[in-house]
Parts: structure tokens; sequence; C-alpha cells
């Protein structure tokens, strides 16, 4: 499979990129080859990294606006939970495919995700057949463990590879952390959980352990490079310490956090360390959608107010945690767009209104436009979406209003 696209804007220039199996293969003023698709871009779109959601629980479309203007606490253990123990692993899938919709109209071609682990295979499948990366956890806490004990992992595909995802410290005990541990030591995968969320979940490790949270799972050997840690908001200097050496990932939930009040990411103090920060919409329950333009937004505007500095979350700093580093993270050659690298590309229609005037590309990204302004997503080197138009959206629809009629 081979795709040329023609006359598109490429950091301020009009460029010919060319793509070949699942690669960029080159970026010129003017190719003038056959391929098996091309898009004249006509100097109206602009061509960027396609956006990495670092922190998903896809299926959770199915419950978004269901448990609204609650706390942390309730709105998770008394409304989410026993919601999710009626969803089967076709609604899994069903409600997976609405998010990864929602996700590429948008931009997303690469997501971490996390959710129930009787859902996985339908998770698996639905990634699959929309052509969308994902590293997928392997979900697991105290209530599962024998379960995810049992289960024999897939293999790697060229679009999902699997990781170990304890859920966080107060549902997943030290039994279940050393398995996490153990298993990601004997089969090199990542480690995707929540961290240090609320203040709440930090008094009750102290409490319980005697430890902060970093220090407990430290304590326990779990953290490394290896480990992606959604929220990280409650964290102290001590702790930043530890998660710089180890030179872990740490993923920005702006929208959610400011939707269940749990706290601000400290993202000034945190961006020149080794630590790694990636962007992340969490579940659509608590956000509630999945645009990472709009969180990109969310992001800049959260740090300028809460360091009162409007020098805070610079919008160039916000598009390379939703590209670059989450590609850092989960260990894909994609994120940027050179010659050799993976074909994860999104076009954006440079006659919306956002963009005109358009001094700065990066700029009136982030904080004028939104998912809608994507045009055409490429994953893997196939055309995912083309011209706003996604295969099989109208079913999809129909399938989740089917289903949330379990909540009414």
């Amino acid at each position: 499979m081979s795709i040329l696209i023609k006359n598109v804007i490429f950091n301020n220039k009009k460029k010919d990129i060319l793509i070949e199996s699942n690669e960029i293969k080159k970026i010129d003023n003017e190719i003038n080859i056959s391929a098996d698709e091309i898009i004249n871009a006509k100097e109206s779109k602009a061509i960027l990294p396609g956006f990495i959601n670092c922190h998903t629980h896809a299926a959770m479309t199915l419950l978004r606006g269901f448990a609204d203007d609650l706390p942390l606490n309730e709105w998770l253990f008394n409304r989410i939970f026993p919601a999710e123990e009626k969803l089967t692993n076709e609604d899994i899938y069903w409600g997976t495919k609405l998010a990864l919709i929602e996700m590429i109209k948008s931009g997303t071609i690469f997501i971490n995700e996390m959710y129930l682990f009787r859902g996985i295979e339908g998770v698996a499948c639905a990634i699959e057949e929309m052509g969308i990366r994902a590293v997928l956890g392997i979900c697991t806490d105290d209530f599962n463990f024998e379960k995810v004990k049992e289960f024999k992992i897939p293999q790697n595909t060229d679009l999902i590879e699997y990781a170990i995802a304890p859920h966080a410290i107060y549902t997943a005990g030290e039994k279940v952390l050393k398995w996490a541990k153990e298993m990601s030591d004997k089969n090199d995968m990542l480690i995707h959980m929540h961290l240090s969320e609320t203040n709440k979940e930090v008094m009750d490790a102290i409490e319980h352990y005697g430890k902060r949270p970093v220090n407990y799972l430290n304590d326990l050997g779990l953290i490394n490079d290896k480990c992606i840690f959604a929220h990280s908001i409650w964290l102290n200097n001590d702790e930043l310490d530890i998660l710089d050496e180890k030179g872990c990932s740490l993923v920005y939930n702006p929208s959610s956090n400011m939707k269940l009040a749990s706290g601000v990411f400290r993202f000034e103090e945190i961006k020149d360390k080794r630590i790694n920060i990636c962007l992340g919409t969490d579940g659509s329950a608590s956000n509630n959608n999945l645009d990472m333009i709009e969180e990109m937004k969310m992001g800049a505007l959260l740090q300028k107010t809460n360091d009162i500095d409007p020098t805070s979350g610079k919008s160039e700093d916000m598009l390379k945690i939703a590209t670059e580093n989450g590609a850092k993270a989960l260990r894909k050659k994609t994120g940027k767009i050179e010659e050799g690298y993976l074909a994860d590309l999104i076009l954006i229609d440079l006659e919306k209104p956002h963009f005109n005037p358009c001094y700065n590309l990066t700029s009136s990204l982030v904080y004028a436009a939104n998912g809608d302004c994507v045009t055409d997503v490429i994953c893997n080197g196939k055309l995912i979406m083309k011209d706003r138009e996604i295969e099989g959206e109208k079913e999809v629809f129909e399938k989740v209003k089917e289903i949330s009629k379990k909540f009414i």
C-alpha cells in the first residue's frame, strides 16, 4: 500500500509526502510517482503527527453523562463500578468502537488503554477493526486477580501491544503489584496504572502502609522506565525525585482532573526533569469527550490559571506531550513527521475559521481549533478516515443506544 500526499503544508512550506507500507518514505518539494492513493491537499491542508492519547478507558463512552458532578470516590465506587457490572464483552466492544470513532475523528491514532479485564477481547477486536494503534493494558485488581493470572497473553500485532495494568494501589494489593512487576520484567511489558490522583489516595496510603504511594511502589521494586502513571497530581518533591531517577512517564489529564476536582498536575515543575510527560483524556465518563485538541487547550489554560502565569503551559509544549512524548512512553517510532518514521499522520483543514488568519499553526490548533478540523487520518500507513468519513458509524450509534437502556 502506498499513499502520496501532494501540496500539503508541512513546517509552513508546501511539500509532497510519500508513504510506502507503514512508513514515511520520502518528504520532498515535489514527488512524481504513481501510488495506490493520491491525496491532493491543494495547499489548504496541513499535516501533523497523529495524536497519542496516553490514558484511556475507551468503552466508558457507554457511561458518558451517567454520573456527573460527583466527587471521585462517590462517582467511582457508588455509580461507575456498579454500572460497569452490567456490561458484557459485546457491550464493551461496541463502546470501544464508539470511542475510537470519536478519537479518529479528532486526530488520535494511538491509545494507551485500560478497561475491564472481562472485556479485553472485545476491546482488542474493536481496535483491530478500526485500524488504530494501542497499548492494551491487562487490567487487574484484587477482585479479578485469580482470573487474570490464568489469562494467556495474546501475541502482539502490528497495531496492538499488551501491557500490565494494575488499576491503582487502592484496588490492587501487594500480591497483585508484585505479580505485575514480575510479568513486566519477564515479558518486557509496560506497566500502566493510576497514581496519586487524589489527596485521599495519598492519605489512605500513609494510613495503611505508612508511606506515600510512590515510596510504597518503589519499595516493592515496581517503579522503572517502563511505568506510565496516570494523573500523578499529589506528588511531593521526594516522590518526583524517585520518578525522575527511574525515568518514568506521567500522564497529564487536565479535563478529568478539573471535572472531578482532583487537583492540578505540576506541569512546569516536572517538564524539565527526566520524567516524560504525556497527555491523556481519561475516560469519557469523566471528561466527557475524547478530543485531544481540546485536551491540549484545557491543559494549557489550567496551567496558566493555576500558576497565575500566561507563559505556563505553552502551546508547543502541549503539542509535544500529545505526540512525541506519547510515542516515547509507548516505545514506538511515531509522533514525528520524518523519513523512516511510522506513517501515523493527520491532515488539518486550514480553511476552517479557526485558522484564519494563521500566524502560528500550533497556537491556532491548541487555542482556537477542535477535532472537527481533522479531515483525514492515516495510521500504520492506511487511510482510516477520508474526508471525515468512517465506515460503519451509524451501526455503532444504534448499538450503543440499545446498550444504554441498561442504565435508564
